[in-house]
């Protein structure tokens, strides 16, 4: 057991243990009042809460002087502190006697006295007095009190279980009943805060109850500040009704400023309570219509009706309390109150039941079926007794040993005969009337028939599905695969709008039990010990969607393949083990039927899927040649070219010639990390990021790259990002300005006396896409004619040959030095050549991007 379960059930037995002293004492307290009532003479008078202003006036007495709004303070002379001395004293009092009152009125004199005497007998107590007591506040406070606790310790981690505990714990505490002050603390105390704090939260409880029951209102996760809200005003109210219980004792004078306001508030809360309680049942309402299982709309109905018979009666009562119509006979009162009775009922019968069944379904389904069994039976005994008593008589009258001996035979073999005609008899009323019996065997073979063929996975699960629906007469089948570690519905039966969309994880609470179970598990959402409230919320309202009754897994070597959800059965009885037996069997046919039609469909599916990918890739490669310039600009001067061989038909390398508004060329070459479709798309983005700055230029090319970093750093992941080299070569001054983003340096080709010289453009910063925010710098250098300028990714420098030998910057400086100086587009041939030579015939690793550029 967890810790945390371990405190709730010690919280549990010590709020039981509170209930029961409480309880027992009330309880105990009124029937020894109620059987020795007849020896003492009350006061004639009640008082007003925490006073003892008079509120009623016993009619024989109205002309003793004494009138309601008076306060009493002295009872025979002696002053009174509290409620303690007028119990205390009325406890002494005996019929006959006379009781000397000092009176505080208001107007008049200060005080007045008078002399009232008591009759000469005691008042008989009220034919209707035993069943008030026993009923009120013994039966009704003990139904409440054992159910609710045995829900709470059934689910001590259900919240729903502790409201409910709560709720039906207050009805108990529903009517007022005055307790002797003459019990000794700490029991009087005991009670006193018990009933202080459940009569006035039983409204509060009750609309918790229709938030929560039997699922929570999809709102209240967003709205937790509702349930605060409606729990202010009953939460101070409480805390002022246990302030008064445990002060009028002794201390009636400090709380004047309480029964004022307890006067001034009393209608408004009794308005308030009563509409809390009018949104309890409204919420229930509401639930019907969310709610869309038959179950669950049964159980709702049925509470609903249940509570709304057992709190109509109150409404006049509580009217009447108010002053709004006339007070009812004690009688009528006594039987409305006596009503309550059946709420903790009705919470006991949908709550504990596991199915609230309709009493209609009941009582026809279970008085045809026993009669209709039962008329076999009795016509089978009969038969059997008759046969019996016939060969038994043909016996006595045989002569012969060997005739009586063929005599027994033959009415052994008639007994046994018999005998399995009523078990055949049965078994066909059970399939042609109540749906409930059928030929285990003869399912069996069917479905290993049907199935054994079928290749297609559609065509298998609905067989399957329609087969278990007809044998067990299920109007509600719901087939679910599993599909990239989720399971889904894949075929349905008897729902209005198909398959219902829902799934499940395979990690989820429903996917590990059944894997752990390996077999059918039945789903109880009535049941606190049901392994099904355990899941999570969404698992819950997915099984409820489905008003799954029945899982069944169908599982092959301990590879769960695909779940079964079994609704109710139309008879609406539960499923039996012979049932559970059967559908066991099944899914393990119907396992190995969907393994191979798993595996024929795999094959089908590779085979589609390498077709369709060829003509993806062959589009996708179509649309990034595009993005490549179709149409190179013309500059003064200037002889350039480009190109790009992908190596899995698209990649992430880029190059581009911009022509700018101000006559100048951009020129960019990129290389994005990783390889196929996820870096061809974020080369688009760098191009779009790129051709969307160049439009409006900035006042520096690293500011621009500085623009660029930050869009291709929101719109890539965090371990995407690009070397990037983007320069500007003005036509009038031959001036080239760039700035190297982490990009391999391009190589600058200038002729120097006999030979030529290498120049690095290097000058920039660090890649784009991985930093947000890093500062780049730019550089300028003078181009003279005759310079070619060589920009490459790392797929020329690193191609590698049969020995993974990497072709290196040396070898491309090489071959960039002993190319003729000829047109751009000979120079890049050229030194591809060189490449290809080198890696002869090798496998190509990374895409290869080549920009040329040939001043004339």
């Amino acid at each position: 057991m967890k810790p945390s379960v371990a405190k709730q059930y010690i919280l549990l037995g010590a709020l039981f243990l509170w209930a029961l002293i409480a309880q027992c004492t009330f309880s105990g307290y009124l029937i020894y009042s109620e059987a020795h009532g007849n020896e003492r003479a009350p006061l004639p008078f009640s008082f007003h809460d925490y006073s003892t202003v008079v509120q009623y006036l016993h009619p024989p007495y109205g002309n003793s002087g004494v009138k309601p709004g008076d306060e009493i303070v002295a009872l025979n002379g002696t002053p009174i502190q509290g409620l303690a001395e007028v119990s205390a004293f009325e406890e002494r009092l005996r019929p006959s006697e006379t009781v000397t009152l000092t009176v505080k009125r208001t107007e008049g004199p200060l005080t007045r006295t008078f002399d009232i005497r008591l009759p000469l007998k005691a008042a008989p107590s009220p034919s209707f007095g035993w069943t008030f007591v026993i009923g009120v506040f013994v039966a009704l406070p003990a139904i409440g009190l054992l159910v609710g606790f045995y829900i709470a310790f059934a689910r001590p981690s259900d919240p729903l279980a502790w409201i409910t505990l709560a709720m039906l714990a207050s009805f108990g505490q529903l009517t007022d009943a005055d307790i002797s002050w003459s019990i000794s603390p700490p029991w009087r105390e005991l009670f006193l805060v018990y009933h202080a704090l459940l009569t006035t939260t039983w409204p509060l409880w009750m609309l918790l109850f229709a938030f929560y029951f039997p699922l929570p209102f999809p709102f209240l996760r967003r709205h937790r500040w509702l349930i605060y809200a409606v729990s202010v005003i009953p939460a101070a109210l409480t805390i002022v009704n246990i302030y008064g219980s445990l002060m009028e004792g002794h201390h009636i004078e400090e709380l004047k400023w309480l029964t004022t306001f307890h006067q001034a508030t009393y209608r408004p809360v009794v308005i308030l309570y009563m509409g809390y309680v009018g949104a309890f049942f409204t919420l229930l309402g509401m639930k019907r219509q969310l709610l869309n299982t038959p179950d669950a709309c049964r159980r709702l109905r049925v509470m609903s009706i249940g509570c709304g018979i057992s709190l109509t009666p109150l409404i006049p009562l509580v009217l009447g309390e108010i002053g709004l119509v006339p007070m009812m006979p004690p009688w009528i009162a006594v039987f409305c109150l006596l009503m309550l009775v059946f709420f903790p009922l009705t919470v006991a019968y949908v709550i504990v039941v596991q199915r609230a069944m309709d009493v209609r379904m009941v009582v026809r389904s279970g008085v045809q079926y026993a009669l209709a069994r039962s008329g076999i039976r009795i016509l089978q005994v009969g038969l059997i007794t008759a046969v019996v008593a016939f060969m038994g008589r043909l016996q006595m009258q045989s002569q012969h040993r060997v005739e009586g001996i063929v005599i027994g035979i033959v009415g052994i073999a008639v007994v046994v005969l018999l005998g399995r005609m009523g078990r055949w008899a049965r078994q066909w009323m059970d399939r042609r009337f109540f749906r409930e019996a059928y030929n285990a065997e003869r399912i069996l073979t069917d479905l290993s028939s049907s199935v054994a063929g079928i290749r297609d996975t559609k065509r298998l699960i609905e067989t399957v599905a329609h087969r278990i629906a007809d044998s067990l007469h299920v109007p509600r089948v719901a087939f679910l695969l599993e599909h990239g570690g989720l399971f889904q519905p894949a075929y349905a039966l008897g729902f209005a709008n198909g398959a219902p969309p829902v799934r499940l994880n395979e990690q989820a609470t429903t996917i590990r039990t059944l894997k752990r179970i390996n077999g059918p598990s039945k789903i109880f959402f009535d049941d606190p010990q049901s392994w099904v409230h355990g899941a999570s919320e969404p698992e819950q309202s997915a099984l409820q969607t489905l008003e799954t009754q029945v899982l069944l897994p169908v599982s092959l070597d301990h590879k769960m393949l695909g779940v079964i959800s079994l609704g109710s059965k139309r008879s609406e009885l539960p499923y039996t083990k012979a049932d559970l037996q059967l559908l066991s069997a099944v899914a393990a046919q119907t396992g190995l039927a969907l393994e191979n039609a798993h595996l024929t469909e795999s094959i089908r599916r590779e085979i589609a899927s390498r077709e369709r990918l060829d003509r993806e890739l062959e589009i996708a490669r179509d649309v990034q040649q595009r993005l490549f310039p179709q149409n190179l600009p013309h500059v003064q001067g200037l002889d350039f070219c480009g190109y790009c061989r992908p190596a899995q038909g698209v990649g992430g390398d880029y190059y581009d010639f911009i022509h700018l508004a101000s006559g100048s060329l951009g020129i960019a070459v990129g290389d994005v990390s990783g390889k196929g479709i996820a870096a061809a798309l974020m080369m688009a983005s760098l191009q779009a990021s790129l051709r969307g700055q160049t439009i409006k230029p900035c006042d520096t090319l690293a500011e621009m790259i500085h623009h660029i970093n930050g869009l291709v750093y929101e719109a890539s992941s965090a371990n995407r990002y690009a070397t990037f080299f983007y320069a500007q070569y003005d036509p009038v001054n031959r001036k080239l300005t760039y700035v190297n983003a982490g990009h391999n340096p391009p190589m600058l080709r200038r002729k120097k006396g006999d030979g030529f010289e290498f120049l690095r453009l290097e000058e920039g910063g660090t890649v784009i896409g991985l930093f947000p925010n890093f500062p780049f710098k730019e550089a300028e250098i003078q181009l003279q004619s005759g310079d070619i300028l060589v920009a490459f990714t790392d797929g020329i420098s690193e191609a590698m040959n049969q020995g993974e030998e990497e072709f290196d910057e040396e070898r491309l400086m090489d071959a960039i030095r002993t190319c003729p100086s000829r047109s751009a587009a000979n120079i890049s041939s050229y030194i591809l050549e060189h490449v290809d030579a080198f890696t002869a015939g090798a496998d190509q690793h990374d895409d290869m991007t080549i920009v040329v550029m040939r001043l004339l």
